[in-house]
C-alpha cells in the first residue's frame, strides 16, 4: 500500500512541478505513511482520494498551460534581446567604441 500511494505521490508532484505549483511534498508524504502505518484509513478509500487529487492537479495544470507557454515565450525573448544587447555592445568595442 506504500509503494502504491508513494508512487501516485510522485505523480502528484511531477504535475505540480511542471505546473509551478508550489506544495510540500514531503509533508504530504509522511501524512499518508502515518495514516497508512495506523491502520485509521480504508485503503480504496485513500487511492480513490488520491486519484482525485492527481485529477485536480491535472486540471490545474492545463489551466496554468497558457500562462505557462506565455511565459517561457517571454522569457525566451527576454534572453535574445540580452544576447542581442551583449553582441551589439561587443561589436561596438570591437570597431572603436563610440564611433570615431
Amino acid at each position: 500500500m506504500k509503494e502504491i500511494s508513494l508512487k501516485k505521490q510522485g505523480d502528484l508532484e511531477e504535475i505540480f512541478a511542471h505546473a509551478h505549483i508550489e506544495i510540500d511534498m514531503k509533508t504530504v508524504r509522511e501524512k499518508t505513511v502515518a495514516m497508512i502505518e495506523s491502520g485509521n484509513v480504508e485503503p480504496s478509500e485513500l487511492l480513490a482520494d488520491m486519484d482525485a487529487q492527481i485529477a485536480k492537479a491535472k486540471e490545474e495544470s492545463l489551466s496554468r498551460k497558457d500562462i505557462l507557454d506565455k511565459v517561457d515565450k517571454w522569457m525566451s525573448a527576454c534572453e535574445e534581446e540580452s544576447w542581442l544587447e551583449d553582441y551589439n555592445r561587443d561589436m561596438s568595442l570591437m570597431s572603436g567604441g563610440d564611433g570615431g
